[in-house]
């Protein structure tokens, strides 16, 4: 099931990479074009995440992953996650 998951997040994020990479090559302003986490949960969401602990380091890496990483980029890195933990599960 994990192996499942991990394949179609993997193809959920080429999909968005692909548009975002049209979309910008045709100069467009569409919605792929900068699409972050922020935009798709919010600004107030957004905000309430990364003020969540008092530490400074995980307040920078979850601004840069919210603010700043583009989302093609975190669903591939979920489904690469997916599909390593899908190695190590217990095959019944």
């Amino acid at each position: 099931m994990i192996t499942k998951l991990g394949i179609i997040t993997l193809l959920a994020g080429i999909c968005v990479a692909l548009f975002s990479g049209i979309s910008q090559f045709l100069e467009t302003n569409t919605f792929f074009v900068d699409l972050t986490t922020s935009k798709i949960i919010g600004e107030e969401n957004s905000e309430t995440i990364v003020l969540l602990t008092d530490i400074a380091v995980v307040q920078n890496i979850s601004d840069v992953i919210i603010y700043d990483l583009p989302f093609f980029c975190i669903l591939l890195g979920i489904g690469f996650i997916l599909l390593i933990i899908s190695l190590f599960e217990k095959t019944r």
